[in-house]
């Protein structure tokens, strides 16, 4: 509603600090979980999996935003940990 006053916005603004050049709508984002993620592939060093993970979202979704981190749900050592005694309780 408030971009219906987009350059009275902007002026005001302007007039405070004189580096605002734009009022875009705010976009609402909700939370992605995936499951099931191949660790190999993507538990890398430090966030180097992550990163590898970010790249291959936006490579499959030509113009896709992601306004946050990527991170992991639980710490990585306690991923591996609950993914091997899955592994040894399906033996």
């Amino acid at each position: 509603m408030a971009l219906q006053y987009h350059n009275i916005i902007i002026t005001a603004a302007r007039a405070d600090h004189k580096g605002v050049v734009d009022v875009e709508d705010n976009q609402s984002w909700k939370q992605l979980k995936i499951r099931a993620v191949p660790l190999i592939q993507y538990m890398g060093i430090g966030m180097e999996g992550l990163q590898k993970m970010l790249e291959e979202f936006q490579a499959e979704n030509n113009g896709i935003v992601i306004p946050t981190q990527v991170r992991w749900l639980a710490n990585p050592h306690t991923i591996r940990e609950r993914r091997q005694n899955q592994k040894i309780a399906a033996s």
